[in-house]
């Protein structure tokens, strides 16, 4: 099963990004129940897509997708 998950930042750092993601992409597994694990080497993460807010400030949309094996 593959999962997907985005998160937006005020600031352009691939590191953090990927580390947020893994972490939200571990939830939505938890949270569908899915006994498989994540294999972290099929994971991809896109972006950043930048949008600006109200305020004229930039975020970074990053998105990153993973596939459990059983």
């Amino acid at each position: 099963m593959a999962y997907q998950a985005s998160t937006s930042l005020p600031y352009d750092n691939l590191g953090r990004a990927t580390a947020g993601l893994r972490a939200a992409l571990r939830q939505r597994m938890l949270d569908a129940g899915d006994p498989g694990l994540p294999d972290w080497s099929t994971l991809a993460v896109t972006g950043p897509e930048i949008t600006t807010d109200d305020l004229g400030r930039p975020w970074f949309t990053w998105t990153a997708t993973v596939v459990t094996s059983p």
